[in-house]
């Protein structure tokens, strides 16, 4: 919580305790270190008369970068109910916590500030105060958990730019498979190819839910300017996570995104400012067999019709030789028709038990059925066949109240290795 304080002889202070004509308690949602608080007044007319004819404008921004952090600016009036009012203006841009402004006769005080603007002024009059640093608590498991699985809006996937803290890791996991949805983690870009290995066994996920992506690769800066500039670690897991989301707005014309296709390989290049191997890295055949027992993917060189840097397998974290979980995509479709079923099954709660088995069962083998068509599902064997199969039946404990579903469904693969019986017949 901030107190910014106008006395009458016009000077500003922050959390002062002397007495002020405008006294402003502000609480942001954001936690602020290396911050400054830039106030301005601006008069609307050539001779104030009153408060109402003054504009206050308030910036915060970063006092190492200059970047704008936070900026509104509204009419020196208390009442939130006058939208013209900074007090409104604050409230509308849902960046403040709290914001409270006190005036008390303080017309004199704001035209003896330095801050102050006269209306044919250059407007260049502020005054800048340093805003004290706000450490955020420490980091709370059972809160982040609960606060994920309680959403309103369920997350679709969850993200870890860096696996090395257990206590979030082990969070964002929990919240993961109780949600039943991705989640996505990055290994340290700038540990060895053992050591990656090591960590991916460390963590032991044993979850469908969890894949590892591993980059050991350089690029330029963003904002790098010169050819022969300093290169940085290329971190992979925004690119990833904003391909997936390319990839999931290209629907067809029932709705179903292309989910049976992993953001990997040669569709999916890496794309930096001249990226490389780091120079210390070597990714011969056994250390690419000892990250993929170890279920890591990674980011490195291919050679196709031109070099693309690509992510090179699809592991997910599931400990198993042959399931079909094991796989990133099949794991995501069959994620996906749980969530979905699950959430048709919701939507026709609290009807009347016929009319819910009736309608609820059309919905689900409507929705699996467009899932086969457009390549989630592929036929089985073991479904006599089919690409899925389920039951809704009533439950014989609780046959007034609670129904049971059995639902089978047998997900895509993809190609990761391929066998070649190579065979040259001479004379």
């Amino acid at each position: 919580m901030s107190n910014l304080k106008l006395a009458s002889n016009g000077s500003l202070v922050l959390n002062g305790s002397n007495p002020a004509v405008l006294d402003l308690d502000f609480l942001t949602h954001s936690y602020l270190q290396n911050t400054e608080l830039e106030i301005s007044f601006f008069s609307k007319v050539s001779l104030p008369l009153v408060l109402e004819d003054i504009t206050l404008k308030l910036k915060i921004v970063d006092s190492i970068t200059g970047d704008e952090v936070i900026s509104i600016q509204g009419i020196l009036d208390s009442d939130p109910e006058n939208l013209s009012s900074i007090v409104a203006v604050a409230d509308a841009t849902e960046e403040f916590e709290q914001f409270d402004l006190v005036l008390n006769d303080a017309l004199s005080a704001v035209l003896l500030c330095s801050a102050f603007n006269p209306l044919n002024g250059l407007g260049r009059n502020k005054t800048v105060l340093a805003l004290p640093d706000e450490l955020p608590p420490q980091f709370n498991a059972d809160q982040t958990y609960t606060l994920l699985t309680n959403l309103v809006d369920k997350p679709s996937y969850l993200t870890l730019p860096n696996g090395n803290d257990l206590e979030v890791y082990v969070a964002l996991l929990r919240a993961a498979e109780k949600l039943n949805i991705p989640l996505d983690i990055e290994v340290d870009p700038s540990i060895t190819a053992n050591q990656a290995a090591q960590f991916a066994n460390s963590l032991d996920a044993q979850s469908h839910q969890v894949q590892l992506i591993w980059s050991p690769n350089l690029c330029r800066p963003r904002d790098a300017v010169s050819l022969r500039g300093r290169k940085v670690l290329a971190t992979y897991i925004g690119q990833y996570i904003g391909d997936k989301l390319l990839r999931n707005a290209r629907t067809n014309a029932q709705g179903y995104a292309p989910i049976q296709y992993a953001v990997a390989w040669k569709d999916y290049p890496f794309k930096k400012k001249a990226l490389e191997l780091r120079p210390d890295i070597v990714l011969d055949e056994p250390t690419i067999e000892m990250l993929a027992k170890a279920k890591v993917n990674v980011v490195r060189p291919i050679k196709f019709d031109s070099v693309r840097y690509v992510l090179s397998d699809v592991f997910t974290q599931k400990q198993s030789k042959n399931s079909a979980l094991r796989l990133v995509n099949a794991s995501e479709i069959a994620m996906r028709t749980k969530n979905d079923v699950v959430d048709i099954l919701k939507n026709h709660m609290l009807k009347p038990t016929e009319d819910y088995l009736e309608k609820a069962s059309k919905e689900i083998d409507k929705y699996l059925s467009g899932a086969a068509t457009s390549g989630w599902l592929k036929p089985a064997e073991d479904l006599n066949g089919k690409p899925f199969e389920f039951r809704l039946t009533p439950d014989n404990d609780y046959p007034f109240e609670r129904v049971r579903l059995y639902l089978a469904r047998r997900p895509e693969g993809a190609t990761r290795t391929v066998v070649f019986d190579d065979d040259i017949l001479v004379k």
